[in-house]
């Protein structure tokens, strides 16, 4: 995720042939789920683009509500009336841009807030995202 004039933006590195598949209309779907870990909140937002129905295009993405600009550009997603997808190839040069239409989420503030519930548990010096992060890396799937 990426703050921008445009409100908060994907950025998505993924091989030519996968942007190749995305092109068009295509259904895509982004969630967004909250895990608790003793080292930190970890917000895991899920993007799936159905280019091929039975083999979705799966990505992921992890907030740190503890990261001030990480957690405002979450935040912003709430009111924003789409989303973009910026991808880029192998090379790094951007190849196709997709908006993704999304009605204002009542759930992203909930999800914030909860966070933050979260975080303001966590004893001082206990703080580890990376840590928190690659647990629930490990218990989910794509």
């Amino acid at each position: 995720m990426h703050g921008t004039d445009k409100g908060t933006v994907f950025v998505v590195k993924v091989p030519s042939r996968d942007i190749k598949s995305a092109r068009g209309r295509v259904p895509i779907h982004l969630r967004h789920e909250l895990y608790q870990h003793p080292s930190a909140p970890v917000v895991r937002t899920v993007i799936r683009i159905y280019d091929q129905p039975d083999l979705p295009l799966a990505l992921e993405t992890f907030t740190n509500v503890q990261d001030e600009a990480q957690r405002a550009e979450f935040a912003a997603l709430a009111v924003q009336k789409s989303v973009l997808l910026l991808f880029y190839d192998e090379g790094l040069k951007h190849r196709l841009t997709k908006q993704v239409d999304s009605a204002p989420n009542d759930a992203i503030p909930e999800i914030v807030r909860q966070a933050d519930e979260l975080l303001a548990r966590i004893p001082p010096g206990q703080f580890d995202f990376d840590r928190a992060k690659a647990a629930v890396v490990r218990r989910t799937r794509l």
